[in-house]
């Protein structure tokens, strides 16, 4: 986590500095962006004017002057495949009215149409969109700002028509998006979009609010992939303050890495209240809502993801960090930090971390959950089977909470009711020996598990269920026992906590292996015993 922090901190770096990033990975097989290709592009359209001076659907740029974004959408459109790659590129001068010489940037107020959205779909594929053309501006963030309609009401860019295959390879890159209802549509796959702010202010420091209404947050989403939509990279951009998620993904096999939800452009959370009294009320800071999850496959990795909260109504349920749907099957949700920000503040998020429901085949590994004003983990469903958790690090400073009215209370890892009984009441593995750097122990009370993988988790002893640490992963043996050597002895106040995934069908009744349970209770050096826990 440290190593993914350092990379997502120099990428704003070189951001900030007008450096094209090459992304490198450390370990796993990052493939490199669109966006530090070299493309040869066949047709260049340039935008030299931010007035939307008509709404009209067919005049073009080469027919009509000025060149608008829109006519130059409508161009790029029509062009035949012999005349793509397209790029759509900045050049308007400092004159031109859309002109913010305090912030060295360009607002493009776009008009509203009879549409749904705003402009014309982008069609036939291979056309890049790219707000880092505009010479001279600011280096610090976008230099152009497309600002939506009236009341926010109307969609922005929309990607493609369909996932037919006709149009595809898209990038949208370096764009600021303010006022609309869902930012940006992807109906295609194997599209780029990075380094684009949605729902912030032209300055990055603050949400965009529709309406200036808190209610209406920034829009109703940052990015939205339709079903049938696959290989789509979603990178190094900025969500802020969406009433319904950040980003909705559908389809299958797409990438969300390296962006910030819920933070300012620098990921940080300019107006969060430190005041117990005011965390999660109307009061606090205004991040909106994160990830949904829905599809095969997907990648949801090194996003920081910190200060989630909606102006909802008191009894309303605030929004998921990551919401991993039923239809997420072999999705991967690795290396992110939840409640986090970007300088290492646990300013928390005011729903749960991750709520995975009837979920099959995801891993969900080396992620940071902290100040997850509910639970961390929320497991539930009848048809949640072989989901891996490992390495997760778990951190609250406060209790978890008890609801009104729900039949257990907040945990790191809530096994919810939902689930079948034997996977809810399965007892993680026992520890029943502790001296120096040696651990031993057995299968949990009455849940046999051979050949189980055991991760140990170091806690402290005050009362609150944590993962702090891991500090150990073993095997079991086929008649459960087994044996762990910690890095360094425990210190005062320390103890163990342990979690067992299965290895075989059936350990747990009808569930698959690879099924992670836990945590167990916290377990005390010098003594096999531990402290009481309370069944959740």
């Amino acid at each position: 986590m440290n190593e993914s922090k350092f990379f997502w901190q120099a990428c704003r770096l070189l951001w900030m500095s007008g450096i094209l990033l090459v992304l490198i990975s450390w370990g796993s097989d990052v493939p490199v962006s669109t966006a530090v290709s070299n493309i040869s592009y066949a047709t260049t359209i340039t935008v030299d004017s931010s007035r939307d001076v008509s709404t009209s659907l067919s005049e073009r740029c080469d027919t009509h002057t000025p060149c608008t974004l829109r006519r130059a959408i409508v161009q790029a459109r029509l062009l035949a495949p012999a005349a793509r790659p397209v790029l759509i590129q900045f050049d308007i001068p400092t004159s031109d009215v859309g002109y913010d010489a305090s912030q060295e940037l360009w607002e493009l107020e776009v008009k509203s149409t009879t549409d749904p959205a705003v402009f014309r779909t982008v069609e036939g594929g291979q056309v890049t969109i790219d707000g880092t053309t505009q010479p001279h501006g600011r280096v610090d963030g976008p230099k152009i700002i497309l600002v939506g309609p009236a009341t926010g009401n109307k969609n922005g860019l929309i990607i493609g028509v369909n996932a037919s295959g006709s149009h595809d390879n898209n990038i949208v890159r370096g764009l600021g998006f303010q006022n609309f209802k869902d930012h940006l549509t992807i109906n295609s796959s194997h599209n780029t979009i990075e380094d684009n702010w949605f729902g912030l202010t032209s300055e990055g420091q603050q949400p965009y609010l529709r309406n200036d209404n808190p209610q209406d947050g920034s829009g109703s989403a940052g990015v939205v992939l339709i079903s049938g939509a696959e290989q789509n990279l979603v990178q190094q951009n900025t969500f802020l303050a969406f009433d319904g998620v950040a980003i909705a993904l559908r389809g299958n096999d797409n990438t969300v890495r390296h962006n910030q939800i819920g933070t300012n452009a620098l990921g940080l959370l300019t107006l969060k209240q430190t005041s117990p009294s005011l965390l999660c009320t109307p009061e606090d800071w205004l991040g909106g809502g994160g990830i949904s999850a829905d599809g095969t496959g997907h990648l949801i990795e090194e996003n920081i993801i910190a200060g989630l909260r909606q102006q909802i109504f008191a009894i309303s349920t605030q929004p998921d960090a990551i919401w991993v749907q039923s239809t997420c099957t072999s999705c991967t949700i690795q290396n992110n930090q939840v409640g986090v920000d970007a300088e290492g503040h646990e300013v928390g998020v005011c729903g749960r971390g991750f709520y995975l429901t009837n979920t099959k085949q995801v891993q969900v590994i080396d992620n940071v959950l902290a100040e997850t004003y509910h639970s961390a983990l929320f497991l539930n469903g009848a048809l949640y089977d072989a989901n891996t958790l490992r390495g997760n690090i778990i951190r609250k400073s406060t209790p978890w909470l008890i609801p009104d009215d729900s039949p257990k209370g907040d945990d790191a890892i809530l096994r919810f009711t939902g689930l079948p009984d034997p996977l809810e009441f399965f007892n993680p593995a026992k520890i029943t020996h502790i001296e120096g750097t040696t651990v031993s122990g057995t299968a949990g009370d009455g849940s046999p598990c051979p050949n189980c993988v055991i991760e140990l988790f170091l806690d402290d002893n005050d009362n609150i269920n944590e993962a702090l640490e891991s500090v150990a992963v073993v095997t079991a043996k086929a008649d459960g026992t087994w044996s762990a050597t910690l890095p360094t002895p425990l210190a005062d106040g320390f103890g163990l906590r342990t979690s067992s995934t299965t290895a075989q069908f059936n350990t747990i009744a009808n569930i698959s292996a690879g099924t992670t349970v836990g945590l167990s209770e916290l377990y005390m050096p010098g003594y096999v015993g531990y402290l009481p826990l309370i069944t959740r």
